[in-house]
């Protein structure tokens, strides 16, 4: 039996003849439904349940998707209803409650025994667990159960497997290897052994699968990419390569094969090979609007803007046009052309990409001293999606910053933080309009709040970390805080250029040159260009200095902390 929400609060607000339980709570109740006791005891089954439901559609209401959980979970040991129990998993699921997420999907099976979804959520935590019977059992129902046959089975428990964190490698490929003992000659089992092995990085193990699944089926052209795969993680690129190649000779798809290895090798960052592999489809088909779309933000990306309007602009008006308009855009912004910006902006309206081109639509008003325009947009923005409405308060506060109207951008994050307290995001943002303002204290204070709530929070200790380096004598708490925001996040360029920075300030110019070296590497931001630079300056490395800052001062020709340093040490 399925109770609807509708038909309950009727019940509930409005009484029913049928029923044979008491009268149920009054609208005068709702506050003490809402305190977790109803106000009149409730005698049947049924009511009980729906006294249940209300109690959690109200606790879901309000964000509180535990509470509302175990209200569902209470409702479903008196009524049978799947879709409630679907419901309570995937609360417990967003509430990050593995005790409540087990016992939801373990009830939405019982109740549904034919679906997946539930199966892959008892895998998935009993892996996690470390309870690999449990485990092997939910997996192997997948197997036999997948309504395309035994290979598409393994491949959906291969995904299953996949999702653990990595110290649970061992016990997934463990149940792996159980399951692939009762089918050992299904060549399907030994390609999804292979995948699990890919995604944890056991790449002997997955070439091994891989080349049994193909020796169980030679023709079949998927073990052989999946291989390719594999030699690709391995930094085998020209194996991989001429594999591709034997395979497309013979390929009626020979575009569409290059194009998926191509995906394929830009995913491990290896992007010459992917540019030669695009530009082989070209070759093939010389409209393929993928391959002109990736040279195109490839091209971007590496500054030849010229190439990547030549391969962008012909995808307006194809399937591709809202992403080619975000990225010349992006193109038409880097030249400081700001009114063809806007209007490739203003042509993104669907997709994924619609608010990052609205929001960049607000930076570029900016840039032409169109703020009142630029704010304009950010509320209208707040006003259709409030639920994003943290990031668009986030952006309109660094326009704020960057325009230097701190004043107006403390003021923004005050208002927001009345309707939404403590959010961290919007505390490290009114920390920086703080920090501008030159008032140290409180922006001590917001990042502190953030910590409080959430001590391994990198970001909130790299910023109080560095602000402390350079706004106090503090460096001995600004090392305990970058050196922990280091440990959690070691491939931060933000949090490897502090530690840079704080090396130098502690007399070690010969140890920041290190870091700093490895912070521009990866992000040439100006901030880390200035830093660098006078880390050079100080080590009698002039001209490399001056060169660092003339090109960093050539995108970045307002930035005040770059500005500062040159005027500074420059005569």
């Amino acid at each position: 039996m399925r109770l609807a929400l509708a038909a309950s609060l009727v019940q509930l607000l409005c009484g029913c003849a049928a029923m044979s339980s008491p009268p149920l709570p009054t609208p005068k109740d709702f506050e003490a439904l809402a305190q977790g006791a109803p106000t009149q005891p409730l005698q049947t089954a049924e009511a009980r349940a729906q006294y249940h439901i209300l109690v959690g559609e109200m606790a879901a209401g309000r964000e509180q998707p535990e509470t509302a959980a175990r209200e569902f979970l209470a409702a479903l040991e008196l009524v049978a209803d799947a879709e409630l129990a679907r419901r309570a998993t995937a609360l417990a699921i967003a509430a990050r409650s593995e005790e409540l997420s087990l016992a939801a999907a373990q009830r939405w099976l019982a109740l549904e025994p034919a679906a997946a979804d539930p199966r892959e959520v008892i895998a998935s935590l009993s892996l996690q667990r470390g309870e690999l019977a449990e485990t092997l059992a939910q997996c192997r129902e997948l197997v036999r159960g997948h309504p395309a046959g035994l290979a598409d089975g393994f491949l959906h428990a291969a995904q299953v497997l996949s999702q653990v964190s990595p110290d649970r490698a061992d016990g997934a490929l463990s149940v792996m290897h159980q399951l692939i003992a009762q089918w050992p000659e299904l060549a399907g089992a030994h390609h999804a052994l292979a995948v699990v092995a890919l995604r944890y990085a056991r790449l002997d193990l997955a070439e091994a699968a891989a080349r049994k699944a193909q020796q169980l089926e030679p023709d079949a052209r998927s073990h052989a990419l999946l291989l390719v795969g594999v030699w690709v993680r391995q930094d085998r690129i020209a194996e991989a390569d001429a594999r591709v190649a034997a395979l497309a000779s013979a390929a009626p798809d020979a575009a569409d094969l290059r194009m998926g290895y191509a995906r394929l090798l830009l995913e491990a960052g290896e992007r010459d090979a992917a540019r030669r592999q695009l530009e082989a489809v070209l070759k093939l088909d010389r409209r393929h609007v993928d391959a002109h779309y990736a040279l195109g933000v490839l091209a971007f990306n590496d500054g030849d803007h010229k190439a990547a309007q030549q391969h962008l602009a012909g995808l307006l008006g194809g399937p591709r046009s809202q992403e080619a308009a975000m990225q010349l855009g992006r193109i038409a912004e880097a030249q400081q052309q700001y009114a063809q910006a806007l209007e490739y902006y203003s042509r993104v309206h669907q997709g994924a990409s619609a608010v990052d081109a609205a929001l960049r639509r607000a930076f570029v008003l900016a840039r032409m001293a169109r703020m009142p325009e630029a704010r304009a947009l950010m509320q209208s923005l707040r006003d259709k999606l409030p639920q994003l409405a943290t990031r668009f308060y986030m952006a309109e506060g660094e326009l704020l910053i960057d325009s230097g109207d701190h004043a107006a951008a403390l003021q923004l994050y005050d208002d927001a933080l009345q309707s939404d307290e403590g959010n961290p995001d919007l505390l490290y943002g009114r920390s920086l309009a703080h920090e501008r303002l030159g008032r140290i204290d409180q922006a001590e204070s917001d990042l502190r709040g953030i910590l409080d709530a959430q001590p391994d929070d990198a970001r909130a200790l790299n910023a109080l970390g560095y602000m402390l380096l350079t706004h106090t004598p503090r460096l001995g708490e600004a090392e305990t805080l970058i050196t922990r925001a280091l440990t959690l996040e070691p491939d931060d360029a933000a949090i490897i250029d502090s530690m840079g920075w704080l090396q130098y300030k502690l007399g070690r110019p010969d140890q920041a040159l290190v870091w700093l070296k490895k912070a521009y590497a990866q992000f040439p931001d100006p901030e880390v260009a200035a830093h660098l630079g006078e880390v050079l300056w100080a080590l009698g490395e002039r001209q490399q200095a001056q060169a660092i800052w003339q090109a960093a001062l050539r995108n970045h020709p307002d930035h005040p902390a770059l500005l500062d340093t040159v005027r500074r040490l420059t005569p």
